[in-house]
């Protein structure tokens, strides 16, 4: 017996005209439960005795209206009343996702963590499968044209992606980063590069898959779905809520006869569907129309398949209510090799086994930039909107200005205790999309882990109320009208509408009687009928004794003492109660004497209940009191729901803002406890950092060094300046692309953080680009399009790639797609090869960048490769600039780990070795052998011939060689005769005698 509630949500087109009858809760066995001040059975106190069993009669007793009900765990004060068996409850066909773990803006929607104080914690795992459901549908051709589409279960929006001409898999792996989906809809005719590398991270039969963060089902469909003129042809029969009212009247000469002939009207005739459709749809985008073809054809089959025919349900079950093009580059791109080399996001499993499997994503975010803000928020969709942001760095210079603002406002002194108060306040808002999806399907208590106490009327009760506190708070904050997010707080929480949500519950629902009932209970005062029913529902104990009394005096002398006492069941009415004879099995009286009828309906327990005459007049008189209380409570709960619903679009962006305003507390918190400061962001190509510090090494190190950077990328094509402003302008970024290189490469010792120093920079470059502060002193940062690594190496056993083969992909991808906006980090490229070929490949890499004129992009490099500097094959130019970690000498020290001291310092110019050998040294290997490598690398600086050098024999070997050179000259001046042989060979053992005495007598001269 499941605990949930429900209730069908009335059609939003026809829910005025549609009886209150046709649309009410159904609710099971949670909805009777009671405790034993508040029985469902009512019996007179006379002899008390265990509660029977009762057998499976549920097919008797019928509710007096249309709602199902069930009494499967009655809970009595009087040990004579039985238990009632479960009522068999109806099972919903429908699969309509309740809630959603994402959400979305105008931007691509994103997952996040799911929060254990949500309601969606309580669901199955049926309805947790639905709640996250998001379905995309995408396609690549070999030449590496993509397109994709996505849909969101909970939003009701479709995303088309802007075709994208010669991708790879690298997009696609940014693609699943930035949607998570659950399900991924291929063509069978996909290209095989595609289908490879999705088919070796769908989701395997224990709901995991192997290196990335969640899973998803992958499903092939006929390549016909993904064709262009479907597509269209399936999205100009969509009937799109958002657009709402047409305004604009489309008309087309060339299609007036067709539509007059097809039965269309203007406003649905098919070129004016189309191009209405086309002032918010790129239909240009050709794989991506197809793809939405395909994922529109897949939301028909779900909804076939999960509903029956007529159901009111499918009409509003996968609909879509909006449409919404994306691209990738309207924002800072930046794919997932970025994120997991400057670890913004990095996941590792969840110490708890309970948390790995199908249901959840069986990950914790890690030691990561975002985790040092994913604690922060205190909300669930502020931790969602956070991610977004992460994951979606901005472009735009005012979005940025905007947050910059926004937290420099919050971390004023006088503000910094406000702030933390107003972020403790928001753990106590919900999601209200989750609460209000749940209110849509009928759900009044999701599951057994909710109580009343947290379910969807106390949720949203709680949520008007601490929202319009929060409200309230913001605006007494000294300048806070200034602050775009306060505004818009201010503007989007409308505490008219709120209150009268809050007060249509508080009105309605008794929270005190409703968890003594465990069932959503209404307030005395809210309808008088339904007052009267309780009232006589309640005092039915003293009714029942003044009935058993009349009954025993109608009654043989004999028999009354058979006769115990009289009860009422809900759906089966007033039954009189007999002790049983044990020796018959049969009641001690069962009506004899009367003119009455006495109908046996069951025993069990030592009694026997029957239904005489007197009994059926009271079920005719008074009714199923019980089921008429629940039924009408029941329309009245359904009454407030509508009132609820009509407000659903105030209450989910009221959430939604507290999830923005939250996100951005989460930033001004951390800033503030990390002493980070705000950037300066310029439209000038430019990167200049003053005392820039890495964010995550800074806070597992005693002390951390600080260092600058100051690069400036390509200026870009001339342009015809006409004002005055514009020359300036053009001045000061030509000054800056003179006076600062593009390119920065360092050298330097192991261990000396040129790899820290390269992540750094660039997290500065990164966060800055979300608004958020950074850890420097100070920063002026250029507008940057993407930030493209080659730091580290994902190497995986699934994939059929060598760990050098990975690194050409990442610098292939990063020449094809940098531009002059672009930062790109190269750490030492070329390792995994032949050291020449190594060498080479970083010489023309860097020289390809810095070659590119006007067009170059920033590009920071770390290599080992000194040869590349002492043959000249790199020089320093206004555009490349050489650095090196400083480090402290000491050859004399007798320690050899007191060598080399590291001093995280960046110094102009190269160094002069790597000192891989004192690295060795310092990390554990042997002595022996890191001197004889140190003589190695000796000769080979010296061009010495290393077989000349490596073939020297020691004195010993030496030695040797001369005594053998002795016995072969003392050999060879023998004169020896070959002796008759009579069929005999002796000459083996004529030369072994010879060889003999030449060895003594050199060991006896040897001797003197």
């Amino acid at each position: 017996m499941t605990s949930k509630q429900r209730y069908q949500t009335p059609s939003r087109a026809s829910s005025s005209a549609q009886s209150t009858h046709t649309h009410r809760f159904t609710q099971s066995s949670s909805l009777f439960a009671r405790s034993a001040t508040d029985s469902h059975v009512f019996s007179t106190p006379n002899q008390r005795r265990a509660t029977p069993n009762y057998p499976d009669l549920s097919s008797r007793g019928q509710p007096r209206s249309s709602s199902r009900t069930s009494t499967a765990n009655i809970i009595s004060p009087y040990q004579s009343s039985p238990q009632l068996p479960p009522h068999p409850q109806r099972q919903r066909l429908s699969l309509r996702p309740p809630s959603s773990r994402l959400s979305s803006n105008n931007s691509v929607p994103l997952q996040g963590n799911n929060d254990n104080s949500t309601l969606e914690d309580a669901l199955s795992s049926e309805d947790a499968d639905a709640l996250g459901e998001v379905i995309m549908a995408i396609d690549m051709k070999d030449n590496g044209n993509l397109g994709c589409a996505y849909y969101i279960a909970i939003d009701e929006t479709m995303f088309l992606l802007e075709d994208v001409a010669m991708s790879g898999i690298d997009l696609v792996e940014t693609l699943l980063l930035h949607v998570n989906p659950t399900t991924i809809l291929i063509s069978a005719r996909a290209s095989e590069a595609l289908a490879s590398y999705l088919s070796k991270r769908v989701q395997g039969v224990d709901g995991n898959r192997g290196d990335s963060r969640s899973a998803f089902i992958l499903r092939n469909l006929n390549s016909t779905d993904f064709r262009y003129d479907v597509g269209k042809t399936k999205l100009l029969a969509l009937n799109l809520e958002a657009l709402g009212h047409q305004s604009v009247l489309y008309t087309s000469i060339v299609d007036e006869v067709v539509d007059d002939a097809d039965g269309f009207g203007e406003e649905n005739s098919k070129q004016a569907r189309l191009m209405r459709l086309g002032t918010s749809i790129n239909l240009d985008s050709r794989l991506t129309i197809g793809c939405a073809g395909a994922l529109l054809g897949d939301l028909q089959r779900r909804r076939t398949a999960h509903y029956l025919p007529n159901d009111p349900d499918s009409l509003v079950a996968f609909r879509i209510k909006s449409i919404e093009m994306f691209t990738l580059f309207d924002s800072m791109f930046v794919n997932a090799d970025t994120l997991v080399s400057l670890q913004i996001l990095q996941s590792e499993h969840h110490p708890n086994s309970h948390q790995r499997g199908p249901s959840t994503s069986g990950s914790k975010e890690s030691l990561s930039v975002y985790g040092l803000f994913q604690h922060l928020a205190r909300t669930p969709q502020g931790k969602l909107k956070l991610r977004q942001i992460f994951l979606r760095p901005s472009t735009d210079i005012n979005v940025i200005h905007t947050r910059q603002k926004t937290i420099s406002f919050l971390l004023r002194p006088g503000n910094a205790e406000t702030l933390i108060q107003l972020s403790n306040e928001l753990k106590k808002i919900k999601n209200m999309k989750s609460v209000v999806a749940l209110l849509e399907k009928g759900v009044d208590i999701p599951g057994r882990k909710i109580s009343i106490a947290n379910n969807v009327w106390a949720s949203l009760q709680r949520f008007a109320a601490y929202s319009l506190r929060l409200r309230d708070s913001l605006r007494t904050l000294p300048g806070s009208e200034k602050v775009e997010i306060v505004r818009k707080v201010i503007d989007v929480i409308q505490p008219l509408v709120l209150c009268q949500v809050g007060e249509f519950i508080s009105q309605t629902i008794d929270f005190e009687q409703s968890m003594e009932r465990g069932r959503t209970a209404v307030r005395l005062g809210v309808d008088a009928n339904l007052d009267e029913m309780k009232r006589s529902y309640d005092g039915m104990e003293h009714f029942l004794t003044n009935v058993i009394a009349k009954l025993r005096d109608e009654l043989p002398e004999w028999a009354r003492r058979y006769v115990q006492n009289c009860i009422f069941f809900p759906q089966l009415g007033f039954l009189t109660v007999v002790s049983v004879n044990p020796e018959t099995g049969k009641g001690n009286y069962d009506g004899e004497g009367l003119n009455d009828v006495w109908e046996r309906m069951f025993t069990a327990e030592g009694c026997v209940y029957y239904k005489n005459r007197q009994m059926k007049e009271m079920d005719e008189h008074f009714g199923d009191a019980y089921c008429m209380i629940i039924d009408r409570e029941i329309e009245i709960i359904h009454e407030l729901a509508i009132k609820v619903l009509a407000q659903k679009e105030v209450i989910i962006a009221a959430s939604d803002v507290l999830g923005e305003l939250d996100s951005l507390f989460a930033l001004a918190i951390g800033c503030g406890q990390y002493n980070w400061v705000a950037p300066k962001m310029t439209a000038q190509n430019i990167i200049h950092i003053r005392g820039g510090r890495h964010p995550l090494q800074e806070l597992v190190v005693p002390s951390f060094i600080a260092n600058d950077c100051c690069i400036s990328g390509g200026p870009g094509p001339e342009e015809d300046e006409d004002d005055g402003a514009a020359n300036e302008n053009s001045s000061e970024v030509e000054r800056n692309s003179i006076e600062h290189p593009s390119t920065l490469v360092l050298t330097g010792p192991n261990h000396s953080g040129k790899s820290v120093y390269l992540k750094q920079v660039a997290l500065i470059v990164y966060l800055a680009h979300i608004g958020c502060f950074v850890p420097a002193e100070r920063a002026q940062i250029g507008i940057t399009d993407c930030i493209l690594t080659r730091i580290a190496t994902r190497e995986s056993v699934a994939r059929n790639e060598s760990a050098f083969s990975i690194d050409l992909r990442q610098v292939a991808f990063a020449m094809n797609f940098a531009t002059r906006r672009s930062l790109v980090l190269i750490d030492e490229f070329g390792k995994g090869t032949n050291s020449l070929d190594g060498a080479g490949l970083v010489t023309a890499v860097l020289d390809h960048f810095t070659s590119l004129g006007p067009e170059r992009p920033k590009v920071l490099a770390a290599t080992h490769f000194h040869e590349i500097f002492e043959g000249q094959f790199l020089v320093d130019t206004p555009e490349l600039s050489f650095g090196h970690m400083d480090v402290r000498l000491d050859f004399d020290a007798p320690i050899m780990e007191d060598q080399v001291t590291y001093l995280f310092q960046l110094k102009s110019g190269r160094s002069i070795a790597s000192f891989g050998s004192r690295c060795a040294a310092m990390n554990g290997i042997g002595e022996a052998v890191v001197e004889r490598a140190e003589s190695i690398m000796l000769l080979l600086a010296r061009n010495e011939d290393l077989e000349v050098a490596c073939s020297k024999l020691s004195d010993s070997e030496t030695q040797k060689l001369e005594e053998a050179e002795v016995v072969a000259r003392n050999f060879l001046g023998q004169d020896i005769r070959t002796p008759p042989s009579n069929g005999i060979n002796v000459q083996g053992t004529q030369y072994r005698q010879i060889l003999d005495q030449i060895s003594s007598f050199d060991d006896s001269t040897a001797k003197y």
